[in-house]
């Protein structure tokens, strides 16, 4: 897996050489990255999920990767747009020798969409997998280079399954921000796998209370989970059918609400993820989930993927950015613990990013293979952590520089966006440019 451009060994002429991250089969590969917001951590992300589909594709050895996205980002469609106005200035066979064919012809596509759909387009994901990465083919790294060029890379795009819950736009306007290869599903939990601990807080059951206990006692006990039959049920418990009882209505408007709700369903539209494709779980403003939902939901995924790693040996890579959001909840917590203790002898692998590591759990410091640093790390007592924990970081990283005027705040996110270090095994530390994403 090609990570970046790090410093040349003596004996070769170039300047920088390329780095590549060995992926193992059957092992856990866990990676960490920290730094500060802005540096390109989420733009990292995304090369670094395009570059083990390429790896698994070349190999042809299938994987599951599942990425959590939690934003969109309306100034990616508002610099597409800006790039297409300026680039048609210049002549076709301009155009066409800088950026390919089929990847303006997109950019033309999209841009006209936009124009007819102005109030519906313009949020893509932060992982738009399924946009090549026009930006990173218009902008300099330097007076010689793009941001792509300089890696030998061209914009490209990858076959994505995004999945929606509750969508708050329609989904064939989902699909258009997120490219041709998107293929947008309305995903719903079947009740099958709902919890009783759900159903409490969404009926907001009073623990003690009978209509409580009796809903517990089918649901959870009895193992029934069709709305419909918990009322038959609850139904027939009653002493009088024909006038029930408030504990009854009290069932009965838990499992109304429940049938009317659009996140659960008899069916399973959730867990159909593929090997084909990168699979996107949008918890981004696509959905409408509570925090609690969407921490459940990666519960879900967890318990799903070890059946399927442990049926099928199946490589399985789960991409968290901003990963201190899902420790806030229990059902977090219980998901990443699960996949560091269980997924290094099952092939389940984690790869996250954090700004700071305040709070985050020892084993998700200890568990991780390799530490990549983007950009400044955000704390001193991060760095201080970091020496304890890498064996060279000291003599390799630099410290947190303090920032006290605009300009060196500016310079220094410059000089250092897209840049920093990155541990292999917590062993061997060096700077690196971190590998530039061919799609959005």
């Amino acid at each position: 897996m090609f990570i970046g451009v790090g410093r040349t060994d003596p004996y070769k002429k170039t300047a920088k050489t390329k780095r590549y991250v060995k992926l193992s089969v059957g092992e856990a590969n866990h990676m960490i990255f920290l730094g500060k917001s802005g540096y390109g951590k989420t733009t990292l992300m995304r090369g670094l999920v395009e570059e083990i589909y390429i790896a698994h594709q070349m190999a042809k050895v299938p994987a599951l990767i599942i990425v959590l996205e939690k934003k969109t980002d309306h100034t990616k469609s508002e610099k597409i747009m800006a790039i297409y106005e300026e680039e048609s200035y210049n002549s076709e066979k301009k155009i066409m020798k800088k950026y390919g064919e089929w990847v303006w012809n997109y950019i033309e596509s999209y841009v006209k969409l936009q124009n007819q759909h102005k109030r519906n387009l313009g949020m893509m994901g932060d992982f738009a997998f399924g946009v090549p990465n026009i930006i990173g083919k218009f902008y300099k790294y330097d007076d010689k280079n793009t941001f792509l060029g300089r890696q030998g890379l061209q914009p490209y795009v990858f076959p994505t399954r995004r999945f929606v819950f509750r969508p708050r736009r329609r989904k064939e306007y989902i699909g258009m921000d997120n490219g041709w290869l998107c293929k947008v599903f309305e995903a719903k939990i079947p009740y099958s796998r709902i919890p009783f601990s759900l159903l409490s807080s969404f009926g907001s059951l009073g623990e003690q209370t009978l209509y409580a206990q009796r809903l517990k006692n089918i649901w959870e006990i009895e193992g029934i989970k069709d709305p419909d039959k918990v009322m038959e049920i609850a139904l027939s418990h009653e002493k009088n059918p024909d006038n029930p009882s408030s504990t009854y209505f009290r069932i009965a408007e838990t499992m109304n609400r429940l049938k009317n709700d659009r996140l659960f369903s008899k069916t399973d539209t959730f867990f159909c993820l593929s090997t084909d494709a990168i699979n996107v779980i949008d918890f981004s403003s696509n959905s409408d989930l509570t925090h609690e939902e969407e921490s459940l939901i990666f519960k879900f995924l967890v318990n799903y993927v070890i059946k399927v790693a442990s049926q099928t040996r199946t490589p399985i890579y789960f991409v968290v950015d901003e990963v201190q959001n899902m420790l806030t909840t229990e059902h977090g917590k219980w998901a990443i613990d699960k996949i560091l203790r269980e997924g290094r002898s099952m092939g389940i692998n984690l790869i996250t990013a954090t700004q700071y590591m305040y709070r985050l759990p020892q084993s998700l410091l200890m568990g991780a293979s390799h530490v990549g640093i983007i950009g400044r790390l955000a704390s001193h007592s991060d760095w201080k952590v970091l020496s304890k924990l890498i064996d060279d970081f000291e003599d390799s990283v630099e410290p947190p520089d303090p920032v006290s005027t605009y300009t060196q705040y500016e310079e220094c996110r410059k000089k250092m966006k897209f840049k920093g270090w990155f541990s292999w095994d917590k062993a061997y530390t060096e700077r690196i440019e971190f590998r530039q994403p061919q799609s959005l």
